[in-house]
This record gives C-alpha cells, sequence and structure tokens, in this order.
C-alpha cells in the first residue's frame, strides 16, 4: 500500500477523525449510527478474518474515517475495494480523495446509502463484503443482501452483539427466531469474537460481535418464508398450529404433519429446515 510520508496515512484513526472533524456535529454523526473504530489492529483482526480474497473483489460498508479500509487495503493487491459511504459531508469527501490520491490500489468510494443498492451493481466479479455495520439499519441491510447473494462469496459483518446472537442462535433458546431461519438456510454462519464498546469512538451503549455468513448457494422462495416465519414468531409462545390455522386452517394440520413437526411444538423449537420444508408444503396456500 504505498503512499506518501505527509498524508493521512501516516495519522492514527483517532487523529484522522479529529482532524476532518468527522465527530463535530454528534447530533448529525448520531443520526447516521456513526461509531468509529479506532483500534488498527482490531480492524486488522476483522479484514483477517475474510482472507483469502480470492478472485473476488472487495466491498465495504460505511468506510467512515478509513480505518477498515486500510485495513482491507493491505492486502487488496491488484482488487478493487468499493467502499459505500451514506455520509456525503465535504470533510469525509475530503478525506476519501486524500487516501485515493495516495495509493494505488484500485479505490472507489460510492456515495450511496446501503439500503438501496445491490453489491452486484458494483462490479463484475465475485464479491467479499466486510463492514462495521450501522446498528440502527444492520439488520435490514443484512436482510437486503440475502435476497441477492449472487457472486457472494462470502461477508463478514459487525452487528451490535444482540442481533448476531440472533443470527447465529440455535433452536431451542430465547434468541432464536426469523433472522435465525432466513441467515442459517442461506448462509454457514459463525459467530468470530466480540467487541467491547470501548474500541469504538465515540462508544456506542452496546458490545459488538464479529459474524462471518458463507452462501451456501441454495435457492428458495425468500419473500414466502419471510412471510411464514414473520407469521410464526409473532407470537412465538403459541404453539406452531395456533400461528398458522387462522391463515391455513386445516391446510396447516396437513402440512406440519407431512412435514413431521408437531403441532403442538413452538416455532422457536423448529429447525430452519424444517421452516423450509413448511414453507414448500404451503406453497399452493395463500400468505
Amino acid at each position: 500500500m504505498p503512499y506518501s510520508s505527509d498524508d493521512d496515512f501516516d495519522l492514527s484513526i483517532a487523529q484522522v477523525i479529529k482532524k476532518y472533524g468527522l465527530l463535530d456535529d454528534r447530533k448529525r454523526a448520531k443520526s447516521l449510527g456513526q461509531h468509529f473504530l479506532c483500534d488498527m489492529s482490531l480492524l486488522e483482526k476483522i479484514v483477517s478474518c475474510a482472507l483469502p480474497f480470492g478472485d473476488c473483489d472487495i466491498i465495504e460498508i460505511g468506510a467512515g474515517p478509513g480505518g477498515l479500509t486500510r485495513a482491507i487495503m493491505k492486502h487488496a493487491g491488484d482488487r478493487s475495494i468499493f467502499c459505500l459511504e451514506k455520509d456525503t459531508s465535504p470533510s469525509l469527501q475530503a478525506l476519501h480523495n486524500n487516501m485515493q490520491q495516495h495509493s494505488d490500489v484500485k479505490l472507489h468510494f460510492v456515495y450511496e446509502n446501503a439500503l438501496h443498492i445491490k453489491p452486484q451493481r458494483l462490479t463484475d466479479k465475485h464479491i467479499t463484503i466486510i463492514s462495521n455495520l450501522p446498528y440502527n439499519v444492520g439488520t435490514q441491510i443484512l436482510l437486503n443482501l440475502l435476497h441477492d447473494l449472487s457472486r457472494i462469496d462470502k461477508l463478514v459483518l459487525m452487528f451490535q452483539k444482540e442481533v448476531a446472537n440472533r443470527i447465529c442462535a440455535n433452536p431451542g433458546t430465547k434468541d432464536y427466531g426469523r433472522l435465525s431461519v432466513i441467515s442459517q438456510l442461506l448462509c454457514k454462519v459463525e459467530k468470530l469474537f466480540d467487541v467491547s464498546n470501548t474500541a469504538f469512538f465515540p462508544p456506542p451503549q452496546v458490545a459488538s460481535t464479529v459474524v462471518k455468513m458463507t452462501p451456501l448457494g441454495v435457492t428458495m422462495d425468500l419473500p414466502r418464508l419471510e412471510q411464514l416465519t414473520a407469521l410464526c414468531f409473532q407470537h412465538r409462545r403459541k404453539t406452531i398450529f395456533s400461528s398458522l390455522r387462522r391463515e391455513f386452517s386445516a391446510v396447516a394440520e396437513i402440512a406440519l404433519a407431512e412435514c413431521g413437526i408437531d403441532k403442538m411444538e413452538r416455532p422457536e423449537d423448529v429447525p430452519p429446515t424444517k421452516f423450509l420444508e413448511l414453507s414448500m408444503r404451503l406453497n399452493n396456500a395463500k400468505l
């Protein structure tokens, strides 16, 4: 990662934040969910979990002051790095311009909302996604990504710890729910490590967790599965039959029996594969 001796790469992330006044407007930072990681050793640990990159281009969601971007650049080689950033403030763009000017890595900053863009639009190659996701939209960004995993080889994402627990939860646990079902049907999920709130500036009120998700390459009717799991987990203490019978009447009992699901089970005890089978059985019924 060549760069001149007098540019921002010589500054710590905390110094960069101060130099460009990235947190001077605390109200704006809060509205954008901005909590910046400043520990380069931790940022490099996150990136190491996504290695090797293989033939992938890399997409980072939420570049901010560029700490994670720096760590990615060390391993990018001749791959392109696309950094999505919602914040279009002049000071942040000035920082990003300086990063581009002082490095020969293929670095591209895209000022768009990650909720409204498909990664596949940015590159024709396979993709690795790495991100410290904003807490306020992290779950929705993940769900959007799960709707189109084509050419996405792996995702290494930091979530609020509570969300990460839901993604990785096993059936029969309090955190198991529709996010667990959908994530685990589409990806191999691995909870990697927790990150204390003290690693951020400003520190959030919650801890974070890094999760690795590797798409399994399966196809399914995801909108129907989302509708089914929403229906089942809306009242998670009800039996699964109670949750379904109003919508499907007698069809629900037949479908549950065909799937080998006890109608008196609660949704939180039904494994992901059974939800997929149930969704397929109910395919001809209107949700």
